[in-house]
């Protein structure tokens, strides 16, 4: 079964967790980076979903994501993401995407539909 990784560390979303796990991916949710990183470096999910957050009292770095991302990049290309962002922080991801890059972009409120389109999307 292809793995799909979520990674939540901020928000509540229990609607797109259900949506996930019925999509006929082994569905794991991760709420700390540290483990979401681990995570892709022993099994190599083919999707993650992640929510894009920005703290001003990161100094080295843009958001939440860029660790997760440089890993994708650099040791699991072949691996697609989804990344939830809030409008707010716009101007940040911006930031970030001069240097990563991610498949997909979804603005908040995400509903399940439009989160599994994506997925689906990726998938094929």
């Amino acid at each position: 079964m292809k793995k799909l990784l979520f990674v939540n560390e901020y928000g509540l979303y229990p609607e797109l967790v259900r949506a996930l796990q019925g999509s006929g991916y082994a569905v794991t949710v991760e709420h700390m980076m540290r483990k979401a990183i681990k995570f892709i470096q022993r099994q190599n999910p083919e999707i993650v979903v992640a929510e894009f957050w920005h703290d001003s009292q990161f100094r080295d770095r843009v958001s939440n994501l860029e660790s997760m991302l440089a890993q994708i990049e650099g040791k699991h290309a072949q691996t697609r993401t989804i990344v939830i962002c809030d409008p707010h922080w716009q101007e940040y991801l911006d930031k970030m995407l001069q240097a990563y890059s991610v498949d997909s972009v979804l603005m908040q409120p995400v509903t399940p539909e439009a989160l599994m389109t994506e997925v689906a999307k990726l998938a094929s």
